[in-house]
């Protein structure tokens, strides 16, 4: 795997939450891909960089991109061309994330994995990757509940 894209409208704070927590539990140094974040909203990025988790994706030097589309739509950045991917979007159609790309849909607890592992893991290597965050799903998956933010601040 040459690339992991954690992002899309269908992602949620927890999923960013649990990637980031498998990112600190496992070796980042060097990454064999390359990282992109892209949380779906302004509201999630700033819940994120306040939770510490922003700085987790910059020690794995994950690109991070502004909240929105980004690779999802293909139309604010692309994976390099013939690469194999990884996303956490919803559709994985020729040419959606770059020209003459592979893309395999997954879970940002898997593309977290991946990314630290440059391949798709064994599903022992998987349930390794992720021990970490058991005992801690109410934590992490935690839902924003937007009627209680205030507004973000640009």
């Amino acid at each position: 795997i040459d690339e992991v894209f954690i992002g899309s409208c269908m992602t949620n704070v927890g999923h960013f939450r649990a990637a980031g927590k498998v990112l600190d539990a496992n070796p980042t140094e060097n990454l064999p891909t390359r990282l992109w974040i892209s949380p779906p909203t302004k509201m999630d990025e700033a819940k994120l960089t306040e939770e510490g988790y922003y700085a987790t994706y910059a020690q794995a030097g994950a690109r991070t991109e502004m909240p929105g589309c980004s690779l999802c739509m293909g139309n604010q950045a692309r994976i390099a061309k013939g690469s194999t991917a990884v996303s956490t979007s919803t559709r994985n159609f020729p040419n959606r994330l770059g020209d003459n790309t592979d893309v395999f849909l997954v879970s940002a607890e898997l593309a977290a994995v991946t990314a630290t592992t440059g391949a798709l893991p064994t599903p022992e290597e998987y349930l390794e990757g992720v021990k970490t965050l058991q005992g801690q799903e109410t934590e992490v998956y935690d839902y924003l509940q937007f009627d209680q933010q205030g507004v973000p601040e640009n």
